[in-house]
């Protein structure tokens, strides 16, 4: 069992492997750099800020609250509504799929669904450092430049349903009536029952709603692979 000490070393290392800024994780966080500094030097996680902490990367909640067992679960049962049983080829053994450019912007096709049981999308090696991804994403336009450009390539994890949003965090996400897009999300509540998409890049590409109910997947950008250009 760790101390909250050593709980808190070990995601340093993880944050310094994964080239993640503690100012980067407090943007994430939607809190000050300075909380996340004393969660890092030893404050001991609460059951709410474990909670956003494993949402946001992965982290497993009991790991933090109690130090016991793996800092991840290596089939991430908690966080994928089964999809570990449906799909057994998502893991850091195999080659993850990419998402053919085709894709994005392609109305009425459930990307994720098509992407895991298509034999005929390019695969490529998992990188080890970022967190487990189930596919990858070539970025396909500049509406999140210049954070994320074209040609980036983006490793992405799927979010369960009941997983929260956290709010400006960058997302890919899959719909009904818009194909698949990045943008950072605000989710407007379920009284509203919308989320609003925002790009980087206001110029060129305005914010846009969209109902709850024309959401068909939500990736997490796990990590960025960026092009040598």
């Amino acid at each position: 069992m760790l101390t909250a000490l050593e709980i808190g070393k070990k995601i340093k290392e993880y944050f310094y492997e994964a080239g993640i800024s503690q100012i980067e994780v407090a943007r994430i966080l939607d809190v000050q750099p300075a909380a996340v500094s004393n969660q890092l030097n030893g404050r001991t996680f609460g059951k709410n800020s474990a909670a956003k902490w494993s949402n946001a990367f992965g982290f497993r909640t009991n790991w933090l609250l109690t130090g016991e067992g793996p800092m991840f679960d290596p089939q991430d049962q908690p966080h994928t509504d089964g999809l570990t049983e449906e799909h057994p080829e998502l893991n850091h053994e195999d080659d993850i799929p990419v998402v053919p450019a085709r894709l994005f912007r392609a109305p009425d096709i459930n990307t994720y669904e098509y992407v895991m049981n298509s034999a005929s999308v390019d695969r490529l090696p998992p990188v080890p450092h970022f967190q487990k991804h189930d596919m990858f994403a070539l970025c396909p336009g500049d509406a999140m430049a210049p954070r994320i450009c074209r040609g980036y390539m983006l490793a992405l994890r799927k979010m369960p349903r009941e997983s929260t949003i956290i709010n400006g965090e960058i997302y890919v996400v899959d719909t009904q009536s818009s194909g698949m897009f990045l943008r950072k999300i605000v989710d407007n509540g379920p009284e509203v029952g919308t989320l609003t998409f925002i790009a980087e890049n206001k110029h060129d590409f305005p914010d846009f709603e969209l109902p709850y109910s024309d959401i068909l997947n939500v990736f997490r950008v796990v990590g960025v692979l960026i092009t040598n250009i």
